[in-house]
């Protein structure tokens, strides 16, 4: 009797709360002893709805649009570029974009490709937040619909995701060829400098922290940063050797350098911009005008 009166009573609480929030999102997930609804308001949980197992199901979402199929490495590829994009900029520097088949990374200091297989949906734009979703399900979507706005992804085991959009600004032709045409001219790999995890570890240590200022230096031998306070010290006083194809000192933002080491696997030093290669692709760094103020490299700039 008292948990009667209680569900009843969480049944009037959500009801009212359906009547004044409009989810962007909705869950249906139905695993083998329950039924569980998430309805979501710009990107945040809000309330959960709890069906016993002796409880009429929730009926499916409805399906409109067409139907594409997903490869299983596609929530992966998101997963992958999703660390990489910056919290601010322009509308497409903050999404991972699907242009021709591929996951693209795209903002003015770095481009990343990601090759997620057979891959035929529309050009589109995932932001961070349905992502962080799509990765919560454990399991990739093998299907998604998509109506305008709305996508309906969906699993072998009838779990469904709806996500409503109604800002999207899907990239276009337009966005597709730059892509094609940045890989097509400037992607050059002859040699390239190995990257292991020692090296990645070590240089996200130098070279990551916030403090240092905005940009990173490196020569054929090593590469520096400098604290942000004082304008003076320089990393090279402790850093330990980096030894590049470079043929010149080159300049580059110091994060999109970073995210760069984070994933690459072999990097040519010797190219404008500077390519390199990742499990899943390629990708290209966009290096920065030297301008005057170099680092003395081997010692502190005094």
């Amino acid at each position: 009797m008292i948990i009667t009166i209680l569900q009843q009573l969480c049944n009037i609480a959500i009801s009212a709360f359906k009547r004044v929030a409009k989810p962007l999102t909705v869950f249906t997930i139905p695993p083998e002893s329950c039924h569980i609804r998430a309805l979501s308001t710009e990107g945040m949980f809000q309330r959960f709805e709890n069906m016993r197992p002796y409880s009429h199901p929730l009926s499916p979402i409805p399906v409109n649009g067409d139907r594409y199929a997903l490869p299983a490495d596609f929530v992966n590829g998101l997963a992958f570029l999703r660390p990489l994009l910056p919290r601010k900029g322009d509308w497409f520097d903050t999404q991972v974009n699907v242009l021709g088949g591929k996951l693209y990374l795209l903002t003015t200091s770095l481009v990343i490709e990601y090759d997620a297989g057979s891959l035929d949906i529309p050009d589109w734009g995932f932001s961070p937040e349905t992502i962080r979703m799509l990765e919560a399900f454990k399991t990739p979507p093998i299907e998604v619909y998509i109506d305008r706005a709305d996508l309906c992804f969906q699993w072998h085991d009838e779990q469904e995701f709806f996500v409503h959009e109604p800002h999207l600004l899907r990239p276009g032709s337009t966005h597709r060829q730059m892509a094609v045409d940045a890989f097509t001219h400037y992607r050059h790999f002859n040699q390239g400098v190995e990257v292991t995890n020692a090296m990645r570890r070590d240089l996200r240590r130098m070279h990551g922290g916030a403090k240092l200022a905005k940009d990173i230096y490196l020569n054929d031998q090593e590469i520096v940063s400098r604290m942000s306070g004082d304008g003076k010290t320089w990393t090279s006083e402790t850093s330990t050797p980096f030894l590049s194809n470079a043929d010149r000192t080159m300049r580059f933002d110091r994060k999109a350098f970073l995210d760069m080491i984070r994933v690459a696997d072999e990097i040519n030093f010797s190219t404008s911009p500077i390519c390199f290669r990742h499990a899943h692709g390629s990708g290209m760094l966009v290096e920065r005008t030297l301008g005057s103020d170099i680092p003395t490299f081997g010692g502190a700039d005094d």
